[in-house]
């Protein structure tokens, strides 16, 4: 990861380098490589305000600051994934070389990888989910099952009851709302995300 110090010398030697050569000899590749980085801090941190987006300079200030401000990413184990998502670790394994672990690649057979908490996990519905998401979800479960201690049916009862939850607060099915909705708040997304996790974990108790 980069230094604070080196983010600094980026942002004072951006003027001279980008500003003064790529600007004048290549307008056109310029002004393109500014609107990708806008756009790609835009998708990043969505609360971010860019007045000028072909300010290159000012969005390299932008990402700078953003990196300065971010938290240390956390990432996951195959093993820890698995017990997750109630999976083999070889499942796992399986998912990360069909893609499913968006832009993560396997690192070889007898290396130990790490899947971060910031990626995207495409899920059998074909809904995409971040990994963290699918942890928060694990977590609220575990938490349930720990203070009531369930046994399997009970457990199926309280899924079913959370989803009949979420289908009373949007009034329908997830196909029928949030599964249709192009544009969702923050919240919604949250929501979309649990309700899509506690559909797939009644799926896989139905075909146990």
């Amino acid at each position: 990861m980069s230094t604070k110090r080196e983010r600094q010398m980026v942002i004072e030697k951006s003027e001279q380098i980008l500003e003064r050569t790529i600007k004048q000899t290549d307008p056109e590749f310029y002004r393109a490589f500014s609107n990708m980085l806008h756009d790609y801090i835009m998708l990043t941190n969505p609360r971010k305000s860019i007045d000028d987006q072909n300010d290159l300079r000012g969005l390299i200030r932008l990402m700078a600051e953003a990196v300065n401000h971010a938290n240390p990413v956390k990432t996951y184990t195959t093993g820890e994934l698995a017990r997750i998502f109630g999976v083999s670790v070889q499942a796992i394994n399986k998912w990360i070389d069909e893609g499913r672990f968006l832009g993560y690649k396997r690192e070889g057979k007898n290396r130990h990888n790490r899947i971060p908490e910031n990626i995207s996990f495409v899920m059998r519905t074909g809904e995409v989910v971040p990994v963290y998401e699918v942890v928060v979800m694990y977590d609220r479960q575990n938490e349930r099952h720990e203070v009531t201690g369930l046994n399997p049916e009970q457990q199926q009862s309280a899924v079913l009851d959370e989803i009949s939850r979420f289908m009373r607060k949007y009034g329908g099915t997830y196909e029928m709302t949030l599964g249709t909705k192009a544009e969702r708040t923050i919240h919604e997304d949250r929501d979309a995300s649990i309700w899509l996790m506690l559909l797939d974990e009644l799926r896989k108790m139905n075909e146990a």
